[in-house]
């Protein structure tokens, strides 16, 4: 019986330092990093620089695939971008595929790739749960990885190698996207699994953070959780790879009541405006330029277009139209979603791609890639060298982006000091908090939120400052002018209370 229970010790003791020994190797850090920092992209004077010069992304929104079978894991291009005949599941005929891929970007104009799914893990159990990665294990696409074990952890790694080898080949740079919940821990350990792996590689720009909050953070957070979450994750960058940069994608001017833009700890912020309303984007640039206070790009945008409904011109236009505003807005970089059209269920997301689904295209490399880039490519290729910067322009509906009149709610915004505060957002709700509407305080302090329908809840913040919501019954509007008009009086707003 002794012996046994000798043995059995002895067992998890080896067991236990096993453990140990894999942790500490997994998350020690090395004492220098190899190579010239200069051939990875930095950032001075709210600038992009690479190797001396000025960088300015032009980057492509791109999904990969991850791939398993029952001894390695790989990178693939999105499933949903080729037809399903010509879906490869073999390792040396993805990363063929992929690399001709990646090199087609480079040859329309881009010289940086966004690169989403890949590394956006899936999370249960939020507070001590598991991540995994969804794969294609054969044709079936939903296959559930974990990375539970040495051996997967390091198939997984090496699929992420292969990746930063076909960007890289491609002379292409690259913003990786995870997936960070502060709530669980193990989000954070992977980040630092990924900087320690690919801290020596210039190919990586940047990590970001998470993929528009605004929409898929399951978990309400103040804004002052939002500084301290988002500063540990900073500081595992900053720790485990100090050569390489962090953002994160914010889906609009609208995060600002929960991932205030200002309080996001981030290296650049990477901001996906949209035209849901006429001239948003070019609306939300102005007040990207008039409020955020670190350098940003634009992380996403664009219009869908199958030359059918809506022109391939129209592409083109927005692009060119968006890109001059970025420029005099002093924006630092410009990015498309996305790299093809595909089946997402309905026009707007299917058909946003820059190369569409039909014929094949030679690339520069004389490789075969499916599909045939559509004339907004001929604009992107003509955005570098940077044109002449000029006055960043005020669109006539920026208060007021539909031109709306038939209700609206009316008042102030001031601080703590009585000061009016100009730049502060207003967002209000139909009865069932489904439609919406949104705008912005003027100089003075004053707002006007219009709408086609009767509001009953709102909520209004600024930048640095708490958010504050309310109920409204529309019974109570006073016209006003002939419009229906309810004044919610002079809000006082307090600082954000950083621990």
């Amino acid at each position: 019986m002794k012996r046994h229970l000798i043995i059995f010790l002895l067992l998890n003791l080896i067991g236990f330092g096993y453990i140990y020994f894999q942790y500490h190797k997994n998350n020690s850090v090395p004492s220098e990093i190899k190579g010239d920092p200069k051939n990875f992209v930095s950032l001075k004077n709210q600038q992009f620089y690479l190797k001396g010069e000025r960088f300015f992304p032009i980057a492509l929104n791109f999904v990969v695939s991850l791939c398993t079978n029952d001894t390695a894991m790989w990178p693939a291009v999105y499933v949903s971008y080729l037809p399903q005949e010509k879906w490869e599941t073999d390792r040396i005929s993805s990363l063929e595929e992929l690399k001709a891929t990646m090199q087609l970007i480079k040859d329309m104009g881009f010289n940086t790739v966004r690169l989403t799914h890949i590394g956006e893990p899936e999370v249960s159990n939020v507070g001590g749960g598991r991540i995994s990665f969804k794969a294609s294990k054969g044709n079936n696409h939903n296959y559930q990885v974990y990375l539970e074990n040495e051996e997967n952890y390091e198939r997984y790694l090496k699929a992420i190698d292969d990746l930063m080898e076909a960007v890289g080949d491609a002379e292409l740079k690259a913003i990786f996207t995870v997936r960070m919940v502060h709530e669980l821990p193990r989000t954070e350990d992977h980040l630092k699994r990924l900087c320690l792996r690919f801290r020596e590689n210039p190919t990586l720009v940047a990590y970001d953070f998470f993929n528009e909050p605004l929409y898929f953070d399951s978990i309400k957070h103040s804004k002052s959780e939002v500084y301290q979450n988002t500063k540990i994750w900073q500081r595992i960058v900053k720790t485990y790879a100090p050569l390489q940069l962090s953002t994160i994608g914010l889906a609009c001017q609208r995060e600002l009541f929960s991932w205030d833009p200002n309080l996001v700890n981030v290296d650049f912020l990477s901001m996906h405006p949209y035209d849901y309303e006429p001239d948003q984007v070019r609306n939300e640039l102005y007040w990207y330029n008039k409020y955020i206070k670190k350098p940003w790009i634009i992380g996403e945008t664009g219009i869908p277009s199958n030359n059918d409904s809506i022109p391939y011109a129209n592409q083109s236009k927005f692009a060119r139209k968006v890109f001059n505003q970025l420029v005099n807005c002093n924006g630092q970089g410009f990015s498309w979603w996305q790299y093809k059209d595909l089946d997402w269920g309905y026009y707007h997301q299917n058909y946003l791609g820059v190369v569409n689904r039909h014929g094949q295209t030679l690339n520069s490399k004389n490789q075969w890639v499916q599909g045939t880039p559509k004339p907004v490519t001929s604009e992107i290729k003509t955005f570098l060298p940077l044109p002449e910067k000029r006055e960043c322009f005020c669109p006539e509906n920026y208060y007021n982006f539909s031109s709306n009149k038939e209700f609206r709610i009316i008042g102030k915004l001031i601080d703590e000091n009585g000061n009016a505060i100009g730049g502060g957002g207003i967002l209000a709700w139909d009865e069932w908090w489904i439609n919406h509407y949104f705008t912005t305080s003027r100089p003075d302090g004053t707002f006007q939120l219009f709408s086609n329908y009767s509001f009953y809840h709102w909520m209004v913040s600024s930048t640095l400052n708490e958010m504050i919501r309310g109920d409204i019954n529309p019974k109570n509007a006073i016209s006003v002018n002939g419009i229906p008009t309810i004044d919610v009086g002079t809000i006082q707003l307090k600082k954000v209370l950083l621990n």
